[in-house]
């Protein structure tokens, strides 16, 4: 039970950051950072919590992976850009700004074109 309480301490602190500026982005555009922040930390647990609640209502226990696939559930859910470039980042476990940054964006990047004197 010990290592459940630890597993499910360390996944929350990890979702919180990763659906907290999101949220933030999104309530800024809306009016309220605040709220907003609170509204994708709170998704992200209602994911987490139906999740487990379903592992636990059909096998009766709960067990380590149960907190992993809630957890894991909780961010693949997740509709943040932010969130989904961490993840390919993390899956491929190289760092790239070409991850993060799409270079084809006109309004980011000049052609070569016009750089050459």
């Amino acid at each position: 039970m010990k290592e459940h309480a630890k597993q499910i301490l360390v996944r929350s602190l990890g979702l919180i950051l990763a659906t907290f500026f999101g949220g933030t982005a999104i309530g800024a555009v809306a009016g309220n950072w605040a709220m907003g922040s609170l509204i994708g930390v709170g998704s992200a647990f209602a994911v987490v919590l139906t999740t487990i609640g379903v592992a636990v209502a059909w096998k009766g226990t709960l067990e380590l992976n149960d907190i992993t696939n809630a957890y894991r559930a909780a961010v693949a859910k997740s509709d943040s850009e932010a969130v989904e470039d961490a993840l390919n980042v993390t899956k491929d476990g190289n760092f790239d700004f070409d991850d993060l940054i799409d270079d084809s964006d006109a309004d980011l990047f000049d052609d070569e074109e016009d750089n050459i004197k």
